[in-house]
């Protein structure tokens, strides 16, 4: 959580107002920063109403106000309008800035080159479990970024989870298919098991509460033991002969190690490519 003294002072912008802003701008908001310290600009009203109504930040139509408003300027928005968006934000002085993205497979040299500005960039991915503080975000900085400005991004997104830096820019790809677009994959899993539940006779709302459950035990069980291999927790789950066992071999005579794996290769692909447009 960012320091009283820190709230004080510390303001952030967005651009856009999508599911993921709206994840971080409650998460933060949850996590005691002042929502008069928030700002999000967005083309539309319609969720700039939503989000001003549920959470009480200030609302614009007008990104340059936004940007003139924060010290922390998150560009949150689709890959293909960012030339766009940061063209016009380019026009303003931004030297007093730190630019943060969470835009997918855009690099922060292509975002310096669009704002026609040398400033400090730091891309960030976090993913949407942010709304309740159980964010997992990877961030990567530009070699214009201070220490300090780096200490302060690291404030805001620990305000929603769990951190982690990257060396290498490329990396960011890779943190965006585990981290970033996981909850979609584990959610496709819980969708799988409960309807699979449901067919044998359970119902919905205690197959879904078990289901749920399941997976948040398994995950904190993981970060208690963080020494212990995920192969040997597994195993320990795993009795010779048993259900478990059963379910497991079904699994390995489907290839579900190998779907998983090809799985995020794709999304890591995909931003790759997305950085090649």
């Amino acid at each position: 959580m960012i320091e009283e003294n820190e709230q004080t002072n510390t303001k952030i912008g967005f651009i856009g107002c999508g599911n993921m802003t709206s994840a971080i701008v409650r998460g933060l908001v949850n996590s005691d920063i002042s929502p008069n310290q928030i700002m999000a600009s967005n083309r539309g009203i319609e969720k700039l109403e939503q989000i001003k109504h549920e959470t009480g930040i200030f609302t614009t139509q007008d990104n340059h106000l936004c940007a003139s408003f924060c010290d922390f300027l998150i560009l949150s928005i689709k890959p293909q309008v960012l030339p766009e968006v940061c063209a016009h934000l380019g026009t303003m002085d931004l030297s007093n800035k730190v630019i943060i993205s969470v835009v997918a497979g855009i690099t922060t040299t292509r975002i310096s080159q669009s704002l026609e500005q040398d400033l400090p960039i730091i891309r960030a991915m976090p993913n949407t479990p942010a709304l309740v503080s159980e964010g997992a975000t990877g961030l990567f900085a530009n070699n214009q970024t201070t220490d300090e400005q780096k200490r302060q991004v690291q404030l805001i997104f620990d305000s929603v989870g769990y951190t982690n830096w990257v060396e290498q820019e490329s990396l960011i790809d890779v943190v965006t298919a585990i981290a970033g677009s996981a909850p979609a994959y584990i959610y496709m899993l819980m969708e799988a098991m409960t309807d699979q539940a449901v067919s044998d006779g359970l119902d919905y709302y205690s197959a879904r509460k078990l289901v749920t459950q399941a997976v948040i035990g398994s995950g904190k069980l993981a970060q208690v033991n963080n020494e212990t291999s995920l192969l040997e927790l597994r195993q320990n789950v795993t009795s010779p002969g048993g259900t478990t066992a059963a379910a497991i071999t079904c699994f390995e005579q489907n290839s579900f190690s190998n779907i998983i794996k090809q799985a995020v290769s794709a999304a890591v692909n995909r931003g790759k490519e997305l950085g090649d447009d």
